[in-house]
């Protein structure tokens, strides 16, 4: 089938490991370029983007905190030189510590608000205008589904999160008349392999999804790769969630 986003030019933050990597090389065997995003893992990118230059599409690495603007900025310098202009931005990136409330410091909430919120900001802020001169574009927020059910160890990460599905959901209506689609993908928990569970702790996790399961990378990369194609280009403003029925908010 085609998606359609052969020779489009995707961003993919995030992208040297984990979902963020298994995004771009499914979007890159669908002829996608990519531009792999990183902050502190420079060669697992390395390695991602001569993973995608084999199924012969472009790939590029680009580094930058994506809660700095500054760096932000720079990232597009980069990409506009050495690249081309960006069609579409799946924002996989993220940061969060998992403890109550009244276990941090004041200063140390500022990190998860600066990458989980204002880190998005940053990103539209500096790449959607190019998408609206070209009259078209896809933005892709990916959260975890405590941003929208609230979790106790994960309060400040999860609320920077939902004001980042609120910005996305305005964002949608401000640059619908551009046809650039702006949605969010809402994650349950996502085994990456690098969980360190006891086997009790597991089975009680996996009590907790009615499909029996924890996710996998693949299931996220199918519902990021049809936001991205032509098929979801009547799809704007919208949480999608891919949680294995963890929870089935309205």
């Amino acid at each position: 089938m085609d998606l359609g986003i052969k020779g489009k030019n995707i961003l993919i933050t995030g992208a040297a490991k984990g979902i963020g990597r298994g995004i771009a090389l499914a979007a890159a065997r669908n002829g996608a370029n990519i531009a792999v995003h990183y902050l502190g893992s420079e060669e697992a990118a390395f390695q991602t983007a001569e993973e995608i230059k084999v199924l012969g599409v472009e790939a590029i690495t680009v580094k930058g905190d994506i809660a700095s603007f500054k760096d932000v900025q720079k990232m597009k310098e980069i990409l506009d030189q050495d690249f081309g202009s960006i069609d579409g931005i799946v924002n996989n990136a993220g940061w969060a510590q998992m403890k109550p409330f009244f276990k941090y410091e004041p200063e140390e909430w500022r990190r998860e608000v600066d990458v989980c919120f204002n880190g998005v900001l940053n990103l539209a802020y500096t790449f959607v205008p190019d998408m609206k001169k070209n009259n078209q574009g896809k933005l892709i927020n990916i959260v975890g589904d405590s941003a929208r059910t609230g979790d106790r160890n994960l309060i400040v990460s999860a609320a920077a999160r939902s004001g980042a599905i609120s910005f996305i959901k305005s964002l949608a209506k401000e640059v619908g008349r551009n046809n650039i689609q702006c949605n969010t993908v809402s994650l349950g928990l996502i085994d990456q392999g690098t969980f360190d569970f006891d086997e009790e702790t597991m089975k009680k996790l996996v009590k907790q999804y009615p499909l029996q399961r924890l996710g996998s990378v693949d299931d996220v990369t199918g519902m990021v790769l049809f936001l991205l194609a032509n098929a979801s280009d009547w799809i704007t403003g919208q949480v999608v969630s891919v949680n294995g029925g963890h929870s089935m908010l309205g």
